[in-house]
């Protein structure tokens, strides 16, 4: 009675006891958090009662945890085949859209749920920021209005309707709405959070520290918050608190390009040339094409004697963008301090040639600066020594679920799977082994390298036997060898459904998913 007052559905399944007995044992599993063991209760009673919906359903909710998000779609669309007046078999696929970046597909979703449970606040919240994600900007406002009215009291409506109008670029209107939230809930992050973005777009950099400083107190780790408290401190001329909150968002999001790229600047502004550079390595580590990093880098390594390193990253800048004037006044001076004087000479006569050709127009990249900092998607070169901020709608969004759990099996490693002992005997008693020997010819022209035979081979495997679970497993690793992920992630969610559960952590790792995953209630 637990597991279904959490689950708030009833079994359908009351003509078969082991049936019934199957959902209870994989619903407490789903309850605990099994999700593995979870599917593998779900897949008896699909295979016994495909008509049902449920068991598609929960099994939807244990993929989604595993982060199978293609797989969980799939599932809540059979639940829907069998049961549409569900809403939360469209609220669970929505959630999953979004995940995937669906934006346009999670929003049919949400519009139908929202019609079924008009009641359910988290479902007019989402639709409401997929709508921004779309930058539907009216649609979303519609949406927030609706959520304001029905739900005064709380921050949430507030929040999202603040963003709509700083998309909007009305600064004003929104810096009223998101005090309206504060005055509704002092303490909600997300109306802190805003506040704090829009006194640090109005240069008033310490009110705006005060504001991050209090959202950060409610949740340290936010890795957005530390690197624009960053910026506002590094406005203020206050490097060593900037780098400091560099590090921090670092230590949470390893992987964060701007928390490093600043991170690296700052260093080389206190002279740590050598920090500075690893910093800049990282970066170029995750975009080797990122030009301005190149650029940074090559100016450190001039800076602590590695000419020659130097002289290799202002050619690759340089061939890339021959008209950047400084790039050749830089590699002149390294070219100079090697001895090459001849290299040198050519690159100074360049600049003199383009700088009568411009009429005496060039100026240096220090002489352009006018403000401190840039936008992500800036690629003007000239501004290689400015900070990056995060572009205006690149904002951490709040998703809201009601489903809960984590998630499991994280340390499997992708490699061809052959068939256990198990299958083998089976086809072997059964006197039907064609089909293992397709398999083995299939598996052999994988380890040989010759990829498309082998897919073909697993193909016609599966085309014989629909549920043979490592048929589909190489299928999707040869799949996402040819870098087509659309056709490797449904196979490896079906052979993670049949039992090799080390599919969901490829999965995890492969598919595109949406950075800022959804909030989950407890």
């Amino acid at each position: 009675m637990l597991v279904l007052s959490l689950w708030g559905i009833g079994s359908q399944s009351h003509a078969q006891i082991n049936t019934d007995r199957m959902m209870n044992i994989a619903r407490n599993a789903l309850a605990f958090d099994d999700y593995v063991l979870s599917i593998s209760y779900f897949n008896l009673v699909i295979n016994y009662k495909p008509y049902l919906y449920e068991p598609y359903f929960y099994r939807g909710v244990a993929k989604f945890y595993l982060d199978d998000y293609s797989g969980a779609i799939l599932d809540c669309t059979e639940t829907i085949r069998r049961n549409p007046y569900f809403p939360n078999s469209y609220e669970l696929r929505g959630l999953a859209h979004i995940n995937l970046k669906q934006y346009p597909e999670a929003v049919k979703d949400y519009k139908t749920a929202t019609g079924m449970m008009p009641e359910n606040r988290a479902l007019w919240h989402n639709l409401a920021l997929c709508y921004l994600e779309l930058d539907s900007l009216d649609q979303a406002d519609s949406i927030t209005n609706i959520v304001i009215k029905k739900w005064s009291q709380h921050a949430d409506g507030y929040n999202i309707k603040a963003q709509v109008l700083l998309q909007k670029k009305d600064t004003i209107a929104a810096e009223k709405i998101i005090d309206q939230a504060l005055e509704v809930d002092k303490y909600n992050v997300s109306a802190l959070t805003v506040k704090a973005n829009i006194l640090l777009t109005q240069q008033k950099y310490e009110e705006a520290i005060s504001y991050f400083d209090e959202s950060l107190r409610l949740n340290p780790k936010s890795a957005f918050n530390l690197i624009n408290r960053a910026l506002s401190h590094y406005h203020l001329d206050h490097y060593r608190d900037a780098m400091a909150d560099y590090d921090r968002a670092i230590d949470l999001e390893p992987n964060n390009f701007i928390a490093h790229y600043n991170r690296g600047l700052l260093r080389a502004n206190v002279g740590e040339d050598n920090l500075a550079i690893e910093d800049f390595n990282f970066i170029l580590s995750i975009d080797p094409d990122d030009m301005m990093a190149i650029f940074n880098r090559a100016t450190l390594l001039e800076n602590i004697g590695d000419l020659r390193g130097a002289i290799r990253d202002y050619t690759t800048v340089i061939n890339e963008f021959p008209k950047f004037l400084y790039g050749y006044e830089r590699r002149a001076a390294a070219r100079r301090k090697l001895g090459d004087i001849a290299g040198a000479n050519r690159d100074e006569e360049h600049v003199l040639k383009e700088q009568i050709a411009h009429r005496y127009g060039y100026s240096t990249p220090t002489s352009r600066q006018k403000n401190k900092t840039r936008k992500k998607s800036q690629i003007n070169l000239d501004e290689y020594q400015k900070l990056v901020e995060a572009d205006e709608n690149e904002t951490e969004q709040e998703y809201e679920s009601e489903y809960r759990g984590k998630v499991q099996n994280r340390e499997q490693e992708a490699k061809l799977m052959l068939p256990s002992e198990t299958t083998y005997k089976v086809y072997r008693d059964a006197g039907t082994t064609e089909i293992l020997d397709l398999f083995e010819r299939s598996f052999q022209q994988a380890q040989a390298g010759s990829i498309n035979e082998a897919i073909i081979g697993f193909t016609r495997v599966i085309e014989m036997n629909d549920s043979f679970a490592e048929a589909y497993f190489n299928r999707g690793i040869l799949h996402l060898l040819l870098d087509n992920t659309t056709l490797a992630i449904p196979d490896l969610s079906k052979a993670g459904e049949l039992g090799i559960y080390q599919a969901y952590n490829i999965i995890k790792r492969n598919q595109n998913i949406k950075k800022t995953t959804p909030t989950l209630k407890q």
